[in-house]
């Protein structure tokens, strides 16, 4: 797979830049994370530095191939531009339907954004001729949304088939950083957490192939709690799911690899209990995990050379349960141990608890990508650059 720093520059001027700005906001359209924003800017500056005029591309929420203004990247195009420290030049989507790209392509220079990608059906279906009405006149498209990338959509399949493509810088780090867990034989430590099982069912029967030890937590270990006979009362879980739980434990002690389940818990009632005081109680939740589980994990970090932290560890949503994610977050923070974060609300919990991104090192801005490409699985996005 080619990526940035193997192009040469000197005959080419128009680029397409596949981005992901599909980034949070509030109800005042303001953005509240700006991680996927700042992680195209090496490659922005790189393609600038070249004298390379750029095309924006980027899907923003779920607008199903149809017009709609509250997905309108015009909300927040101003908002990305200084964050970049770039004048943009916005196209609308009624500017593409009458005129198609035709101020990018009479402007010399400067950095062009096409509103939401997926107002366009084509997007969606990986249509040739849409890709075709974006990709004629470029001499390069380049992927910079590794997190987009196990989909089949034009902006990630279609277009990089149709010109001259390549990975951008963090996209081309992301797959290295990916690559590099699958390969790792050293003390490998997993932390996954998140809500479904059914969702990371395939991430752990691949990371018990490569970890030591794989810490459970979320409501994910309600599942497993439940299939040990513990009692979780009225806990979120997912529903015959004992077949998925059976197989990964099965799976982990076949190639002899830990699973670490919470030993304590925090009730919704915010009290810390012990799994076995849990048999005499009712009516509770499990929203986060206790005190003797997140030193648990302070050990087995400190006994590993590589961790992986995919999910949160508790309902981060409410500062009450989000105790067990923000140590957690510090724990890794200082541990010597070659520390990657799985993306997705996995972000989130280091926000929550105030830890700057550098101090580990690798944070993915991937979910389902990061997921998928871990599972070993042939994500579009990849497969496009690779076959060029």
């Amino acid at each position: 797979m080619k990526n940035i720093k193997n192009i040469n520059f000197t005959l080419i001027k128009n680029v397409i830049l596949r981005v992901d700005y599909n980034v949070p906001i509030n109800d005042d359209f303001v953005i509240q994370d700006f991680t996927r924003i700042s992680r195209s800017q090496e490659t922005i500056e790189l393609l600038l530095k070249n004298n390379c005029k750029i095309l924006l591309l980027t899907h923003f929420g779920r607008p199903d191939g149809l017009f709609d203004e509250k997905f309108s990247l015009n909300l927040i195009s101003e908002q990305i531009a200084h964050n970049l420290g770039k004048k943009i030049h916005f196209i609308s989507y009624q500017d593409f339907i009458t005129k198609g790209l035709l101020q990018y392509h009479e402007d010399d220079s400067g950095i062009f954004l096409l509103d939401n990608i997926r107002f366009f059906s084509g997007e969606k279906n990986n249509d040739a001729s849409f890709s075709k009405s974006i990709t004629n006149g470029a001499d390069l498209f380049i992927n910079e949304a590794f997190s987009a990338s196990h989909r089949s959509h034009a902006s990630v399949d279609q277009m990089a088939k149709d010109i001259n493509s390549c990975a951008g810088i963090n996209f081309y780090k992301e797959v290295q950083v990916i690559n590099s867990i699958k390969k790792s034989t050293g003390k490998n430590f997993a932390i996954i957490g998140g809500s479904k099982v059914s969702t990371k069912i395939d991430t752990l029967l691949s990371l018990v192939k490569s970890c030591s030890n794989i810490f459970i937590g979320g409501a994910m270990a309600n599942n497993f709690l439940k299939f040990q006979k513990i009692n979780i009362s009225n806990s979120l879980i997912e529903e015959n799911i004992e077949s998925k739980v059976s197989s990964i434990l099965n799976e982990a002690i076949k190639y002899n690899c830990n699973i670490h389940l919470p030993e304590d818990v925090i009730l919704d009632n915010g009290e810390e209990y012990l799994l076995q005081e849990l048999n005499a109680k009712k009516e509770f939740k499990i929203l986060d995990i206790g005190t003797k589980s997140i030193n648990a994990i302070k050990n087995i970090i400190h006994q590993s050379d590589l961790v992986l932290w995919n999910g949160p560890l508790g309902f981060i949503e409410n500062e009450k349960f989000a105790q067990g994610s923000i140590d957690t977050a510090k724990n890794l923070s200082s541990s010597s141990s070659k520390v990657i974060i799985g993306g997705g609300d996995t972000i989130l919990a280091l926000n929550i608890a105030k830890q700057d991104f550098s101090n580990f090192y690798f944070v993915s801005t991937a979910g389902g990508a990061f997921l998928e490409a871990l599972e070993d699985k042939i994500l579009p996005g990849i497969k496009a650059l690779t076959i060029q």
